[in-house]
Parts: structure tokens; sequence; C-alpha cells
């Protein structure tokens, strides 16, 4: 997606009018930017945002910014950036985040979803479940922007989110091969039932069966379900 070099963010509208702010590329303009975690130059201006507060593990970090945004009551927007291993030290921090977010209304009364912008090429596929159930029952838009990766745990959190984007040169990629540690394997059940039951919990029946079906297709393939 081409990012506007205009100066206003511009608002994207999402299921029931629900909607985030999008990123700019820096560089652009003789501005500092606040880059995105794991992105390559995206972000917002320096100046229009504020540090809420940071979490860091050993493999791993997140950052919870309010960016000034007159569109809400409030003023601001909150926007959440996780990067590195997704494991239990590093859910716990990201949901320490989650839970001290400050809603946006805008005047006539809609809220707009919360951006979370995800860098995770590994992590612990059962944590990924966990994380995308609790995504689709939020306000919270799940994000892979330009440079960023989404695999392993972090994209079968992206399969259950309600809200989520691709946008500029983002990854997301579901692994199959169990054999390198970097996902299921499709010739043991007791990996594979789990990820039907996901799904089914998270999209419902058929659209569930559909999509675990399809991951079958790539159950070898090395490259894994490219879902960017």
């Amino acid at each position: 997606m081409k990012m506007s070099t205009i100066s206003t963010l511009l608002l994207l509208p999402l299921m029931l009018l629900l909607g985030c702010v999008n990123p700019r590329q820096a560089g652009l303009e003789a501005v500092p930017y606040q880059v995105v975690m794991g992105s390559n130059s995206y972000g917002y201006p320096q100046s229009q945002m504020q540090l809420v507060s940071s979490v860091f593990g050993e493999r791993f970090e997140a950052r919870h910014s309010r960016l000034n945004y007159p569109e809400c009551m409030s003023g601001s927007l909150d926007i959440v950036e996780f990067s590195g291993y997704l494991d239990s030290s590093a859910l716990t921090g990201l949901g320490s985040l989650l839970q001290n977010l400050k809603p946006c209304i805008r005047k006539n009364g809609i809220r707009l979803v919360t951006p979370v912008y995800v860098n995770s090429a590994q992590g612990e596929l059962m944590l990924g479940m966990q994380l995308g159930q609790w995504f689709k029952s939020q306000a919270l838009e799940l994000i892979v922007t330009e440079g960023q990766q989404c695999e392993s745990a972090c994209a079968v959190a992206f399969l259950g989110a309600s809200y989520k984007r691709v946008q500029a040169n983002g990854r997301v990629v579901l692994h199959f091969n169990g054999e390198l540690g970097r996902g299921f394997d499709c010739a043991r059940s007791t990996d594979m039932m789990p990820l039907k039951n996901y799904l089914l919990s998270v999209k419902g029946s058929p659209s569930g069966q559909a999509l675990y079906n399809q991951a079958l297709t790539y159950c070898r393939n090395g490259k894994g379900w490219n879902l960017s």
C-alpha cells in the first residue's frame, strides 16, 4: 500500500465503521520520526508521540505510545508495537500494555480500533492461538507493516484477529514444517487438531474448516503458507 505524504494522518474505515490511523514513511519529510518496531522506515512524527510505557525481555520488546489525534475526544490515539519472540513472558508483557489502553472515541460516538503493530518471526504456537482468541474479542487491529514479518505463532494469532491488515511489503507466513520446529507437524494429529479447533472457534464453520483445509495444502511446503 502506498502511503500518503499529506501532513494529516488519514483514517481508514474498517468493519462497522471502525478504523485506525495509518503511519507514514519516514524520510519523506524533514521531520524526526518514531519508526515502528521492526519496520525499516514507517512511523509517526516524534513531536506528535508520547511514550506511555515500554517492556523489554530477553527476546522481545514492546512499546505503548499515544499519538496526538484531534479526531478523538481524548485528543489522542493509543498505539502499541511488539517485536521479538512470542513466548509466555512476551505475552505477559504485551498484555500489561494492552490493559492500559485508553479508547479513542470520535465526536460522533464511533470508537476507533487501536493499532497493534507486530514483528515476530518465531514463537510458541499454542500461545499464538491464545493471543488470536484474545484479539478476536478486542477493539484492536493487528497490523504487519513495511519491513515487518509475522510468522509462526504470530501468523496463528493473525488468523484469529477480528481486525487485521498487511501493508506495504509486510509478510505473514504460517509454517507447517514441524521437523524444523517452526510450525505444526501435519502427520501428527496432536499437532493439527488444536489448530483445527482454534480455526473453528475464531472463524466458525464453514469458514474455519475451509481455512484448515487450505492450511493442509501447505503441509509439506518448506516456505509455509504466505497469508500476506
